[in-house]
């Protein structure tokens, strides 16, 4: 099944009606709805950009780039494009050029959650959004923050240290350096550098290596013990918190696979019980009741086997790469932004559909490939939910961005084999230069 077109019903648990439908402003009929700016590129910004369409709202996407948002059907530019930008200044004076009565923006990565959650409220008055203060999304993004934010909250949490410089890792000893990894403070930054999340090393000399590397980029590290299990210990929490505190919804989805295995995104998930995950569910709400906080969420935690403590992992604030299987199940968290940016009530989710899969289909080949080529059962099942899950990429009514898609992802690879083939200036065949 596709994400994009099939109802809720037939699902298994109960889904709202409510989160389906666009509820409009009693004087809807004489003025006319926001266009929603979507600060975004890749498959987060596209199923928000899908989602939103479907419901009849305008949209437009800010972004200058020629990423896969660009191929939907959806895609309308606004008159000007901007690069991404942590810069709020520079996204206000953009903003304010366009000709644009009001709108709601909407923002899909860190860099544009930065960006928006510091515009002036005159630019606010005009451009509404439904996020944190930039002091709050500046503590959630930055890993070392982040820490320190859980440990004064005394959630339970894997053990980490910072790592700026290598001098840095003889706080680590040589067992604990078998049982971690090196996880970037600037997750962003390092993926443009590295195209990963994270690194694990098999002896000292190596991370010394990898810490250097890193610094002349200006990344610095955690280094963060792994917290043992499988996948499916992985446990994500959605939801929205609207402008006046309240949460109106929270979803709890299992991981099933991820690629690469052990340091990565999620590639398949289901959706479960909170009653399934309650002590999870109470961390995140004693989290924020710490800090301010508006928006969309979404909280990673891993089940500790040693303890059965939920330790937390990661805070994203803002839409992340399965939003539209999350709005397939029944928590429409697109709408909700485009609420509660504008004044709107937001309708509280109470429930949603449970055992409902939803799957990112090209990471997810890579990592069933991936096992099959290790002779191992991939993690989970494997046909029903390729069969009856949400894809969130694939659309019989969105088809391009699919192919455009493929079409990248085989580009890539053909221009990594061709540079294994030839030798890297002042090496040999395959060496990276230096």
């Amino acid at each position: 099944m596709w994400a994009a077109d099939k109802p809720a019903a037939g699902t298994i648990g109960f889904v709202p009606s409510h989160v389906t439908a666009v509820e409009q402003p009693t004087d809807a009929a004489t003025a006319p709805q926001p266009t929603a700016i979507i600060l975004g590129a890749h498959i987060a910004a596209l199923g928000t950009l899908r989602r939103l369409t479907d419901q009849g709202v305008p949209c437009q996407v800010l972004d200058d780039t020629t990423d896969i948002i660009t191929h939907s059907r959806w895609y309308r530019p606004t008159a000007r494009r901007l690069a991404e930008t942590d810069d709020s200044a520079a996204l206000a004076e953009h903003l304010e050029g366009l000709p644009v009565e009001r709108a709601v923006v909407i923002p899909c990565s860190d860099t544009w959650t930065l960006a928006v959650s510091g515009l002036p409220e005159l630019t606010r008055e005009r451009f509404m959004a439904s996020v944190p203060p930039r002091s709050t999304v500046e503590q959630l993004v930055d890993k070392r923050r982040f820490r320190e934010l859980v440990d004064r909250v005394g959630l339970p949490h894997p053990r980490t240290a910072v790592i700026r410089e290598p001098a840095d890792l003889d706080q680590v000893s040589d067992l604990e350096l078998t049982d971690g990894f090196l996880k970037p403070i600037d997750s962003q930054l390092h993926n443009r550098h590295y195209g990963t999340k994270g690194h694990f090393v098999h002896s000292r000399g190596e991370a010394e290596r990898m810490v250097r590397d890193a610094a002349a980029r200006g990344i610095t590290f955690l280094f963060q013990e792994w917290i043992p299990g499988g996948p499916a210990r992985t446990i994500l929490l959605d939801g929205f918190v609207d402008a006046g505190g309240s949460m109106r919804g929270i979803l709890a989805r299992r991981r099933v696979r991820m690629h690469p295995p052990r340091i990565a995104n999620t590639t398949h998930d289901v959706t479960i019980p909170l009653a399934e995950v309650e002590p999870a569910v109470e961390h995140t709400r004693r989290l924020f009741g710490s800090i301010p906080y508006r928006g969309v969420f979404n909280i990673e935690f891993k089940e500790d086997p040693r303890d059965g403590e939920f330790r937390v992992i990661e805070l994203n604030p803002r839409p992340f790469w399965l939003i539209a299987h999350t709005a397939a199940a029944g928590l429409d968290l697109p709408q909700m932004v485009y609420r509660d940016a504008q004044g709107l009530p937001v309708p509280e989710v109470t429930a949603y559909a449970v055992g409902r899969h939803g799957i990112y289909e090209l990471p997810e080949i890579r990592a069933l490939v991936s096992a099959w080529s290790a002779l191992r059962r991939p993690d989970g099942p494997v046909i029903g939910p390729w069969l009856r899950g949400d894809h969130i990429l694939l659309s019989r009514r969105d088809p391009m961005p699919a192919v455009a898609a493929v079409w990248n992802a085989a580009s890539r690879r053909a221009a990594t084999a061709v540079g294994r083939g030839r030798p890297a200036p002042g090496g040999t065949v395959g060496e990276r230069a230096t």
